[in-house]
């Protein structure tokens, strides 16, 4: 079934060979999922971020990249940068999580902390997003960080950060989304000379502040996606500022970041309310796609549920 464009009801393919069953339970809409969408039909059922329960009733959140373990990066344990990982992706080259059930191999089914609700953990897979981000970027105990841009990635940025033991300040547009960053812990009085700032926002606006704020010396980690091109001034060069992009999610010290994430959802239960303004049943996913993509609902995490 398709609905203005968006393949929405599956699954669309047989089973490969060990996968398992997930009957979904949340699946969350994000900004690339918009950008898919805008494309035309897909070939897969989108959805890369979403929740459910196997078959013998673990609850599990879906780490939606299948790495191939043989290619140079996946041997030297960087999953995340393994050389087919595009192809190989639920919800982009994969029947995803928009759907009543899916099949995913069973390395990507994540269980979740005993007393996490599946139908919150779809935000896992941002939160592991930010995650990385913000190890990447080398936040530690006691740093200063900004992060630029108050969607779920930024605000996402702000729960990661804080459990790392660092403080935070906000910059947003959008004053709901701000209260919410607010909510979570961080400060909305913006300084300059910090440590580290996240830029989830992805503009050359946000890039041009995300150095101008950074101390001499700093990191400015690029968590938001560029879809268009950016540029770099002299300032970035004379503070010597370090510009350290991440990409989805992998190992930190031996600790596998999506599963790290889900601890850290489990121990700040106010984010799924904070986070989660919309939720669809699955017959109207174009609906929720609308929402998502319409700046005056002031939605801040739209979900699909079956």
């Amino acid at each position: 079934m398709t609905a203005d464009g968006i393949q929405l009801v599956g699954p669309s393919r047989d089973p490969d060979g060990g996968d398992v069953r997930v009957t979904v339970s949340s699946s969350g809409i994000c900004g690339s999922d918009l950008h898919m969408a805008s494309f035309g039909p897909s070939w897969a059922i989108l959805g890369h971020e979403f929740s459910g329960r196997l078959d013998d009733g673990t609850a599990v959140a879906v780490l939606p990249a299948v790495p191939c373990g043989t290619c140079d990066r996946c041997v030297a344990g960087a999953e995340q940068q393994c050389r087919t990982v595009l192809s190989r992706m639920y919800g982009v080259s994969l029947d995803g999580g928009l759907a009543d059930e899916t099949w995913v191999h069973p390395s990507c089914a994540i269980p979740l902390p005993d007393g996490l609700d599946p139908e919150q953990a779809n935000l896992v897979e941002p939160l592991a997003v930010a995650l990385h981000g913000v190890n990447r970027a080398g936040v530690i105990d006691g740093m200063r960080i900004l992060v630029l841009g108050d969607g779920p990635i930024g605000l996402c940025s702000i729960a990661a950060s804080r459990h790392l033991g660092a403080s935070v300040d906000l910059e947003g547009h959008r004053r709901a989304r701000t209260a919410v960053g607010a909510r979570l812990g961080a400060r909305l009085d913006s300084g300059a000379d910090y440590d580290v700032v996240l830029d989830a926002a992805g503009t050359q606006s946000s890039l041009d502040r995300a150095i101008e704020l950074v101390r001499p010396g700093g990191t400015v980690g690029i968590l938001g996606t560029y879809w268009s091109p950016v540029s770099l001034g002299m300032s970035f060069q004379m503070k010597e500022v370090t510009l350290v992009p991440s990409f989805t999610y992998g190992h930190h010290h031996g600790t596998g970041e999506f599963a790290e994430a889900s601890r850290i959802l489990h121990a700040v239960p106010d984010l799924p309310d904070a986070l989660i303004t919309h939720r669809f049943g699955l017959e109207d996913a174009a609906e929720a796609f609308r929402v998502a993509g319409d700046r005056t609902e002031d939605s801040i995490k739209v979900v699909v549920q079956p």
